[in-house]
């Protein structure tokens, strides 16, 4: 039974006044009176992707990466969207993505105004034209929002998606603005006046907060970094910040990643909000922390686990911490997790978990050999075969066009046997060509395990070589792992207890 979808978006050009449900509604309405018109019948609910939380890009978007993966089902005949423009206003990354979807699989486009059919080499041409289109218009309308939202943050407004710790997001004439949330602006003035005045360090604050009832308000526990951050936020004294931190669209790994970098000079401008601290304990408070981010170049790495090593009952980050007493070690370096006050889990010396990662690791190459050959041996080299003989046929072919290239030239052939022979010739490279795409495509994937059992070798070797730096082997490991997860289960809390180190470690797919 041929089969048709429907797929709906909101877009920046609909009413700003109309919410996501009721644009979609409006234009399901519309898209299935033109099914009825072209069809006959309506598009059963199962078939209709709406698009409720939508970005910029197909990646973004996960009713638009079904939709793609559905159409390559042979009975799938077209999809029904308002305008082309809802497919994708993206980067020409995507448009091209979303043209070789439609063409290759033979789906048709019905829109209100015009079906296409992108194997027509007009309707291709006319819808290539309406994606640009698009992109350009997106490209224009973000560069005007960026100009709007610049424009407001000089005005004193505040346009962040969320408050910061101390106020709530409210709209005066239209402006949107904050308003002090007294409970948490008394957390942060006590939190400040007992940095400055008293000397006391963040993590006694968070504990005094606490005991006071006060709390962060996603976590039941005031981490000292996060306290910090929150109590120097320049929007405390009336500020509102712009361009902290830009997002970045870079290229890597062969994928568009967006990153926001923070912006060592961000924009500063008067607010419209009252400040909770007064600019003379605002600046004390700085002076305190000092105004200059510490930096880190100079700093060796000692933990080749760093942001690779997390508790496996909190998710927490594990530390590295040394013991020193007179300026020389008194006893061996640790890891433990940062949140141990609060989980619990006991702490292991570097080295039990750095020998446990080892192990870890050569039983992991250890299984890369048996998956190995339990691979060579149910490989069934029948299609490699297959692939390679049509290879080489190709290749002979192309051989015999520049033959008959040479015989033109010689006035062996004339010009109607030339291009009688060459007709022949282009008919047998398209069945190869083919024959070659359906042996690569519906060949099954292997794992490269050769492949794996190098590079984790490598970083085992690594991980042996004590005159490699702990940068370099951290760096090595970020290459085949993206996880460790650290477990200690045991109520024995002194430096005897002998119980085992366990690692649950996440690779990475290469």
């Amino acid at each position: 039974m041929d089969v048709y979808l429907m797929y709906l978006r909101k877009s920046r050009a609909d009413n700003d006044n109309e919410t996501v449900e009721e644009v979609l509604a409006r234009h399901e309405r519309i898209l299935q009176n033109l099914a009825v018109k072209i069809l006959g019948h309506l598009i059963p609910e199962e078939y209709i992707y709406r698009e409720i939380v939508s970005g910029e890009t197909i990646d973004a978007r996960p009713q638009m990466k079904r939709l793609l993966l559905d159409i390559e089902s042979s009975n799938v005949k077209g999809v029904f969207v308002v305008e082309p423009q809802r497919l994708t206003r993206g980067d020409w990354e995507d448009g091209g993505k979303l043209l070789s979807s439609f063409r290759y699989s033979n789906t048709l486009i019905y829109t209100p105004n015009k079906t296409y059919d992108l194997l027509n080499k007009f309707d291709y041409k006319f819808f290539k034209m309406e994606l640009s289109q698009g992109n350009d218009y997106l490209e224009y309308t973000k560069e005007i929002l960026a100009r709007g939202r610049v424009s407001s943050v000089k005005e004193g407004n505040y346009i962040g998606s969320v408050a910061p710790y101390g106020y709530k997001k409210i709209v005066i004439d239209k402006s949107p603005t904050l308003e002090i949330v007294e409970d948490e602006a008394k957390a942060i003035q006590l939190a400040v006046k007992m940095f400055v005045k008293d000397g006391i360090g963040w993590t006694a604050i968070g504990e005094h907060l606490e005991s006071l009832g006060f709390f962060p308000r996603k976590s039941p526990h005031w981490s000292p970094y996060c306290l910090r951050d929150i109590c120097r936020n320049p929007v405390n004294i009336g500020k509102v910040k712009w361009n902290s931190r830009k997002c970045i669209t870079v290229y890597e790994n062969g994928k568009l990643v967006v990153t926001r970098p923070r912006n060592s000079e961000p924009l500063y401008f008067n607010g419209k909000h009252e400040p909770i601290l007064n600019v003379e304990l605002y600046n004390q408070l700085l002076d305190k922390l000092g105004t200059t981010a510490k930096s880190k170049s100079k700093t060796e790495l000692k933990n080749p686990f760093s942001s690779l090593l997390r508790c496996g009952t909190c998710g927490k980050a594990m530390i590295y911490r040394e013991y020193k007493r007179g300026g020389k070690n008194s006893s061996s370096p640790r890891l433990l997790c940062n949140n141990q006050k609060y989980c619990c889990t006991k702490s292991a010396t570097f080295k039990e978990v750095y020998n446990a990662v080892i192990d870890s690791l050569n039983e992991i190459v250890k299984n890369f050999y048996f998956e190995l050959e339990k691979q060579k041996e149910n490989n069934d080299n029948m299609q490699d075969e297959l692939l390679d003989k049509a290879k080489q046929d190709l290749k002979k072919l192309e051989q015999k066009q520049e033959d008959l290239y040479d015989l033109l030239e010689d006035k062996v052939y004339t010009k109607e046997i030339f291009l009688k022979r060459t007709a022949k010739l282009n008919t047998e490279r398209d069945e190869l060509e083919k024959r070659i795409k359906l042996l690569t495509t519906s060949a099954l994937p292997k794992i490269d395990y050769e492949a794996k059992i190098s590079a984790f070798t490598e970083v085992i070797h690594a991980l042996e070589d004590n005159s490699i730096s702990a940068k370099n082997k951290n760096d090595m490991l970020k290459t085949i792992l993206s996880c460790i997860y650290y477990y200690r289960d045991t109520d024995n809390r002194t430096k005897w207890d002998k119980s085992n180190v366990a690692l649950k470690i996440l690779l990475k797919d290469f």
